[in-house]
C-alpha cells in the first residue's frame, strides 16, 4: 500500500515508459506493506532529487533517455541499494552493473512488475544487513578504543579458547545468550556451553585448526540456540609460535539465511511462471499460424469433394478427418497458452461434477473407490461448460491413476469461498485476488509427486508415465487461467496430491460466436448467401479459400489485403457492401483497428472478425455490438455460413 507515513521506505522509481510505470506503482498499491512512492521519467530530475533527499529504494530502467543508469548507481553507492530493470537484459551488463554496487538486474515483464514489492522488501533487508555488517567492521577497525570494551561491544558470541577447548575469556554477548556473566563461562568447556555436548563435535573448527594451523570457517544449524550461525576459529600464538589458544567466533546468521531461503523460493516460483509463459506463447504462437494452415487444408478440402469421384471424396475424406485432429491439437494448445475459444454460459458446477463422477466411477479400476461431498447450495458460475468438464475429467483422471494397483480413494469436494487480499496463492506462489469463488477441490491417497514433478506437472506432454501422452494436465492451466481463476497444488511422495480450482463468481460471458449448425433432414438445402462480402486477410491463400468459399454459399466476394485497405474500399464502396469478413492479425491496421474505423463510418453493416487465436483480445471491443461476431480458424464453411445468416437477418 502507499502511504504518507514518513517512517515508512521511501521508494525512487525512475521509468520513462507510462505503462511499466503505472504497473510497478500498482504492485506497491497492492502490496502489504506500507510505502512512499515517488516516479520520475529521465535521470536530470533523478540527480536533482538526490541531491536534497535519500530514498530507501531506487528502482530504474537501465536505458533511459536521457542515458544509462551506472552513474546513478555509483551516485547511490552506500545510501540505498538500486534495482535495474531492463527490457532486453543481456549478461555483460548484468555484471558490470552490479559489480558497480546494483543490488539486483532484472527482465522487464508483468511477473516481475508484481513481485518487486516482495524483491524490494527483500533488498531492504539485505541493505540494513549489509550496513549493520559495515558498521561492526568500522567499530573492529577502530584500534583507538580499548579492546576490553571493542571486545564486549561485537554483538557476535566470542570465545577465548586454549587447546584443551577450555574456556578463558568470553565477550558479554556470549555470555548473555545464555543467561550467564562473562565471569561464569572461564573454566568450562567450550562445546558443553555452545553445543551443549560432553564431546567436541565432528564439525568442530577448532579441531580441524590445531590439525592444519589456519583459521577455520563454516556455517551451522545450532539447534539449542535455535538459529544458524557461522564460526570462525583463529589460531592465537605465543611469542615462540606456538599455537596456545584461538579465537572461538559464532555470528548469527539466522536471519540472512532466511532471507536467502526466501529470495530463492521467490526466484525459483519467478523462473517456472516465466518458464510456463514461455511455453504458453510457444504453443499459442504456432497454434495460431498452423490454424492458418489447416484452414486453407481444410477448405480446399470441402470444395475438392463437390468435385471428385467417390474414391477422391473418401481419400479427401480421410485428408479432412486428419487436418480435424491437428485442428483439435491446435485447440489443447491454445488451451494451455489460455487463448482458447470460450462459449460463456452459465454452469451449474455441482450438477457437473455429479455427471463426471457418475460417468468416469464405472470406467475406473475397482481399486479406486470415490468420495463426492456434495453440498445444498452452491452459487452458478460463469464460464464454458465444455472446457469446465475437461478439467474435472483431468484431474480425476489423473488422481485415479496415481493411486495405481493399491486400494486408494479420490475424493471431490465443492465449495463456496470468499478470499481477502493476501488469503491464498496459486501453485507459482502469486497470490489469488480477492473475492468470491466457487473452490473445485479433487484429492487422492496415490504415490504423491516429489518436486521435481510438481514443477513439471504443467509442462505440455509431461508424464511420469512410459510416455508423455499428451496436453491434459497442461490444458488445465490455461482453462483456469481464461476463466480469470486460480489453481492450487499440494503433493508430496507418499502423501497424495490435491488440487484446488478456484473460479471466479464475476467471470462475464464474451461476445458471439460461430456455433456448429445442426444437421440438416434429408433433402434440405443449405440456404444460399446473397449479396456482397468485403473479405479482408494478409495472406493471399487464405484470401483465395475464403473467397472461393464465400461464392460457394452465393455471396460476390471483394477482397482486401490489410485493414487499411478494408476501411478505404468500405468508404468508396460501403452501399454496395453487405457485410465484413476480417481476420484479426493483420500489418499495417489490424482487425480490431479497422472494425473501430469502420464503425466510425456505419453501425449498421455486420463485420465478422477471424482468428487463429481466441477472442480473448476483441472481446471488450464486439461484446456489446448485436452485428458482430468472431469465428475461430480453422471454421467450417456450414460455421460461417450459420453466423453470417444470423447477422444479416439482424442487420435487415
Amino acid at each position: 500500500m502507499l502511504s504518507d507515513n514518513p517512517a515508512s521506505p521511501a521508494i525512487l522509481l525512475i521509468e520513462n515508459d507510462e505503462d511499466a510505470a503505472a504497473s510497478i506503482r500498482q504492485a506497491f498499491e497492492a502490496a502489504p506493506d506500507a510505502y512512499r512512492f515517488l516516479s520520475l521519467n529521465n535521470l536530470s530530475d533523478a540527480y536533482a532529487y538526490l541531491e536534497l533527499n535519500s530514498p530507501d529504494l531506487i528502482l530504474a530502467d537501465y536505458l533511459l533517455a536521457d542515458g544509462d543508469n551506472n552513474a546513478l548507481v555509483a551516485k547511490a553507492f552506500g545510501i540505498c541499494p538500486v534495482i535495474l530493470l531492463a527490457a532486453q537484459p543481456n549478461a555483460r551488463t548484468a555484471v558490470t552493473v552490479i559489480k558497480a554496487g546494483a543490488q539486483d538486474y532484472l527482465a522487464k515483464s508483468p511477473d516481475t512488475f508484481a513481485s518487486l514489492p516482495q524483491l524490494g522488501r527483500l533488498a531492504l533487508k539485505e541493505w540494513l544487513i549489509l550496513q549493520e555488517r559495515r558498521k561492526i567492521q568500522e567499530k573492529v577497525s577502530q584500534g583507538k578504543r580499548e579492546w576490553e570494551n571493542t571486545f564486549d561491544a561485537v554483538s557476535d558470541l566470542i570465545l577465548i579458547v586454549d587447546t584443551n577447548h577450555t574456556i578463558s575469556r568470553a565477550n558479554r554477548a556470549m555470555a548473555e545468550r545464555f543467561g550467564l556473566s562473562p565471569a561464569d563461562l572461564p573454566g568450562r568447556k567450550c562445546y558443553e556451553v555452545f553445543h551443549q555436548r560432553s564431546t567436541p563435535p565432528h564439525f568442530c573448527p577448532f579441531r580441524r585448526l590445531m590439525a592444519s594451523g589456519g583459521e577455520q570457517r563454516q556455517e551451522i544449524e545450532e539447534k539449542t540456540l535455535d538459529g544458524f550461525f557461522e564460526l570462525t576459529a583463529s589460531p592465537l600464538y605465543d611469542l615462540q609460535g606456538e599455537l596456545v589458544a584461538c579465537v572461538h567466533v559464532a555470528r548469527e546468521i539466522t536471519e540472512r539465511k532466511r532471507t536467502e531461503e526466501e529470495r530463492l523460493a521467490l526466484e525459483q516460483q519467478l523462473q517456472q511462471a516465466q518458464k510456463l509463459e514461455s511455453l504458453g506463447v510457444l504453443a499459442g504462437g504456432i497454434a495460431h499460424d498452423f490454424n492458418n494452415i489447416l484452414m486453407i487444408i481444410l477448405g480446399h478440402c470441402f470444395l475438392a469433394k463437390d468435385d471428385g469421384d467417390g474414391d477422391q471424396r473418401a481419400h479427401l475424406q480421410q485428408i479432412e478427418l486428419a487436418a480435424s485432429r491437428a485442428a483439435d491439437l491446435c485447440r489443447q494448445m491454445l488451451a494451455y497458452a489460455g487463448k482458447s475459444p470460450l462459449v460463456q454460459t452459465r454452469v451449474d458446477l455441482r450438477r457437473l461434477v455429479q455427471e463426471m463422477v457418475d460417468m468416469l466411477r464405472s470406467a475406473m479400476k475397482k481399486n479406486v473407490s470415490f468420495e463426492f461431498e456434495e453440498v445444498s447450495a452452491l452459487p452458478e458460475i460463469t464460464g464454458d461448460r465444455a472446457k469446465i468438464q475437461q478439467i474435472i475429467m483431468n484431474l480425476i483422471v489423473n488422481a485415479a491413476e496415481a493411486i495405481g494397483e493399491h486400494a486408494g480413494t479420490v475424493t471431490v469436494e465443492l465449495s463456496s469461498a470468499e478470499l481477502f487480499p493476501g488469503q491464498e496463492a496459486d501453485f507459482l506462489g502469486n497470490p489469488i485476488p480477492a473475492g468470491p469463488y466457487v473452490c473445485l477441490k479433487v484429492a487422492d491417497t496415490g504415490c504423491g509427486m516429489d518436486d521435481e514433478t510438481r514443477k513439471r506437472i504443467f509442462e505440455p506432454f509431461f508424464s511420469t508415465k512410459f510416455a508423455g501422452r499428451g496436453l491434459g494436465m497442461s490444458a488445465i492451466i490455461g482453462i483456469v487461467k481464461s476463466h480469470k481463476g486460480a489453481l492450487q497444488l499440494r503433493s508430496a511422495p507418499g502423501s497424495g496430491t490435491v488440487f484446488k480450482v478456484y473460479f471466479p463468481l464475476s467471470a462475464a460471458a464474451g461476445p458471439e460466436m460461430a456455433a456448429p449448425r445442426p444437421a440438416l433432414a434429408a433433402g434440405e438445402r443449405q440456404p444460399s448467401g446473397q449479396g456482397t462480402v468485403l473479405l479482408v486477410d494478409d495472406e493471399a491463400a487464405l484470401r483465395e479459400i475464403g473467397a472461393r468459399l464465400l461464392e460457394g454459399m452465393g455471396f460476390t466476394v471483394l477482397q482486401a489485403v490489410n485493414g487499411r485497405e478494408a476501411v478505404r474500399l468500405y468508404a468508396e464502396r460501403r452501399s454496395g457492401i453487405d457485410l465484413v469478413l476480417m481476420d484479426l492479425t493483420m500489418p499495417d491496421l489490424d482487425g480490431i483497428k479497422a472494425y473501430r474505423e469502420m464503425r466510425k463510418l456505419s453501425k449498421s453493416v455486420p463485420i465478422v472478425i477471424c482468428s487463429g487465436y481466441d477472442n480473448n483480445e476483441i472481446s471488450a471491443t464486439i461484446s456489446q455490438d448485436p452485428l458482430a461476431g468472431f469465428v475461430s480458424k480453422p471454421y467450417r464453411p456450414e460455421q460461417v455460413r450459420q453466423l453470417l445468416m444470423r447477422l444479416l437477418k439482424k442487420e435487415l
